[in-house]
């Protein structure tokens, strides 16, 4: 019985803050940062534009992705073990 006046309402209002409510200070922050002065690099800046930036860049993205899956890889075998001498088979 969700399909009422008040939900309908209350989704609706839900649904603009939670839009809004992130464009707008998120837009701030974008004239925040364009209004900056931009300062040269030094000499502990840290090139992209070099062989060393795109490997390490691709290294992370292959960690990160990884460790997303590493807790369902090596749980799920252990589970099923621990089930098993329970007594339960799949």
């Amino acid at each position: 019985t969700a399909n009422s006046p008040f939900y309908d309402l209350t989704l609706a209002v839900a649904m603009f803050v939670g839009r809004f409510a992130v464009i707008i200070p998120m837009l701030a922050v974008a004239g925040s940062l364009s209004q900056k002065k931009v300062h040269p690099a030094g000499d502990a800046a840290f090139p992209v534009h070099g062989v060393l930036f795109v490997t390490l860049l691709i290294g992370v993205i292959i960690l990160v992705g990884a460790l997303t899956f590493f807790p369902t890889l090596t749980l799920g075998p252990v589970l099923e073990h621990l089930e098993m001498l329970r007594g339960a088979f799949y």
